[in-house]
């Protein structure tokens, strides 16, 4: 486990964020050096790019004079801050803050690519391509709105809590639908397992708000 602070923020990062990066990077497949190289720039890329979304969130929060603290742990990354203690244009504000950070810094690795001179296939274009796909994929992913990803949480503020049976029902369809097109399309059980662990979450919270 590694800490650190940034501008007074906690940070956090679990042993299992590498290993998802590690895996996720192509890690099991590794054949050679450049195997290897590839994957560690893939996990730095990775880590740079979750890293500047949950410090959106949590700038934006400290901007709301409310202390926070971020982690990264197994797929992805969480900042966190006193429960309650924002309105509901605040929590919008915070939850978009992390997507769109991410989305800039996504940008920021095409004009770098696109424009600084490189050679082809050198350690920092093949950075900057991880980078980029990182970045608009990890936002574009958190922007679906599925409870609990930060769509799901922009949609619940924007909902209310007399409409939480629709925000859970909405995260219910959109993560089943996205789970079925990965397994029709990717062929992957991965990423449907993922989907079907956010049905769930979001079915225990219809139950609840249906009492």
């Amino acid at each position: 486990m590694i800490t650190f602070q940034i501008a007074g923020i906690p940070v956090r990062i679990e042993l299992w964020f590498w290993i998802t990066l590690f895996v996720l990077g192509g890690g099991i497949h590794i054949t050679g050096t450049r195997d290897l190289i590839f994957t560690g720039l893939f996990m730095l890329a990775g880590f740079i790019s979750i890293f500047v979304h949950e410090l959106g969130h949590a700038m934006t929060v400290k901007r709301f004079g409310l202390p926070s603290a971020i982690r990264l742990v197994a797929f992805g990354g969480l900042a966190t801050y006193p429960a309650g203690t924002l309105n509901r244009r605040q929590t919008f504000l915070v939850s978009a803050a992390g997507p769109g950070v991410q989305m800039v810094l996504g940008i920021i690795a095409v004009v770098t690519n696109r424009y600084l001179p490189m050679p082809d296939q050198s350690l920092l274009q093949v950075l900057l391509f991880y980078l980029t796909w990182i970045s608009f994929i990890w936002a574009g992913f958190n922007c679906m709105p599925i409870f609990p990803l930060d769509g799901g949480q922009m949609l619940a503020t924007v909902l209310g809590e007399r409409r939480q049976r629709v925000l859970y029902v909405t995260g219910m369809v959109f993560a089943a639908g996205l789970g079925v097109l990965a397994f029709l399309y990717l062929g992957s059980w991965v990423l449907p397992l993922f989907m079907a662990y956010f049905v769930w979450i979001n079915w225990q919270g219809f139950q609840k708000a249906a009492r």
